[in-house]
């Protein structure tokens, strides 16, 4: 096998590439917003252009039955038991691989980004949920359901009624993904800064970016995104201590457009949530950029 293609459909962006299998290198053909009303169609209508591949792996988010080529759920995308891998062997005549997307990152970093070299890995994809992808002693984590990458839904503030997408309160995804930021940020407007005066109370459809680009000149937008860099702190100690990787990376459309915003406030405060007794492991931003999710679908062919 020489060629196979790379399929990633992230709950912000689908990105789509080819693998040379000899090189290990993938080749970047196609990234744009996830259609969520027709994902199948969005891939279809770049894959049926390529040719000469002899293989596909797709990376998925959600909660997967990978072995049986299965989407089980995928909230974000609005998208249940899809059988994904049974559609595209039939349209595309080759063998296709499905892992999820998290645990494709950290795939992807292992075998030729910031992790090559590690065997004992935290890749969280922060995006419009939070999930983490880990590879410990050089093995995958997966989990009785195959679920373990869903570190967003563990809870990082018992006292909190803020209600994460999946329906329960507190979870790290409510107040630190894309779609939990808005959600959280107007809460806080409505609780801790009632009354105060800030110019996120004038923007209409806010959202993330809103909400960061106003903390370089709002005095309540800063506060906001600082309590959100102090609450993912948290949620990365977590992983320091349940899983004690040697590195955690950052990556994802949340953080690949935040960057040093989300990475400054991990950085001062990580300390502070993490036991004396655990040495903080090294925290890095995605080597891999967009291309990330790509290596690790298609390194069941590697």
């Amino acid at each position: 096998m020489t060629k196979a293609v790379g399929i990633a459909v992230g709950e912000l962006h689908t990105t789509i590439g080819w693998a040379d299998l000899e090189t290990g290198r993938v080749r970047l053909t196609y990234r744009d917003l996830t259609d969520r009303k027709a994902v199948l169609e969005q891939v279809f209508k770049h894959v049926d252009k390529l040719k000469g591949y002899e293989g596909i792996g797709v990376a998925f988010p959600g909660l997967l039955y990978a072995n049986q080529g299965i989407v089980r759920r995928s909230r974000s995308l609005g998208i249940k038991n899809l059988h994904i891998v049974k559609i595209l062997e039939k349209r595309y005549k080759v063998p296709v691989f499905l892992t999820d997307i998290s645990i494709a990152c950290a795939l992807g970093e292992k075998l030729f980004g910031a992790a090559k070299g590690y065997k004992d890995i935290a890749y969280v994809l922060m995006s419009a949920g939070i999930e983490c992808g880990t590879i410990l002693d050089n093995r995958v984590l997966i989990g009785k359901n195959g679920d373990a990458h869903e570190i967003g839904h563990t809870v990082i503030d018992v006292n909190s009624d803020v209600v994460c997408g999946c329906g329960r309160k507190g979870h790290w995804e409510a107040f630190c993904s894309a779609n939990g930021i808005p959600v959280f940020t107007k809460h806080l407007l409505d609780t801790k800064y009632a009354g105060k005066d800030s110019a996120l109370r004038k923007v209409k459809n806010l959202g993330f970016r809103d909400v960061f680009r106003l903390a370089k000149s709002d005095r309540i937008a800063k506060k906001i995104v600082e309590e959100i860099g102090r609450l993912n702190t948290i949620g990365i100690a977590n992983i320091t201590e349940i899983y004690d990787p040697q590195i955690i990376i950052l990556g994802g459309s949340l953080a690949m457009e935040l960057q040093g915003q989300l990475m400054g406030p991990v950085l001062r405060h990580i300390k502070k949530y993490t036991s004396r007794l655990n040495k903080v492991p090294k925290i890095a931003l995605t080597s891999l950029g967009t291309e990330t999710a790509l290596y690790g679908a298609v390194a069941d062919f590697l």
